[in-house]
């Protein structure tokens, strides 16, 4: 009888690891930005410290909160990825804004950037990639509008 419930249990373990939301999309990302990171690397910048640097170039935010709002991420995390990009001296100091060697390593790893995008893309297919893309945002939408309910 036990084995029977434990053959059951590890069934639906099965099943929730492989339609697992969370663990599909953190995959995905992983290897993704394991690739962009590679290709960033003579820059000497990571895909999330660029993504970061382009945002608060793009938005100008007024606080940490709102960056991390922009990029999905918790103020805590910003907080600390933000230290280490002041500590390099590529944000000011005193705000949220690039100094110039931040404007510069932005613009020094942007050509890695846009070369693996177009990878990424024409890998995918382009068709294909703007079809994830409407996914993924609806996927964010959803998911945002059920944890505020």
């Amino acid at each position: 009888m036990r084995s029977s419930k434990n053959d059951v249990l590890l069934s639906r373990y099965r099943t929730a690891v492989e339609a697992c939301a969370v663990m599909n999309l953190r995959q995905a990302s992983r290897v993704v930005t394991g690739f962009f990171d590679h290709e960033l690397r003579p820059a000497g910048l990571r895909a999330t410290q660029l993504n970061i640097l382009m945002a608060i170039e793009v938005t100008a935010p007024r606080s940490v909160s709102a960056i991390a709002d922009i990029l999905a991420t918790d103020r805590t995390t910003m907080t600390r990825n933000l230290q280490l990009l002041r500590k390099r001296g590529l944000i000011d100091e005193d705000r949220l804004a690039l100094t110039a060697k931040g404007r510069g390593a932005a613009a020094a790893a942007l050509p890695l950037w846009e070369r693996a995008q177009a990878t990424v893309v024409d890998t995918l297919g382009g068709e294909r990639w703007a079809k994830l893309l409407t996914e993924l945002a609806a996927t964010k939408a959803a998911v945002t509008r059920r944890r505020r309910s």
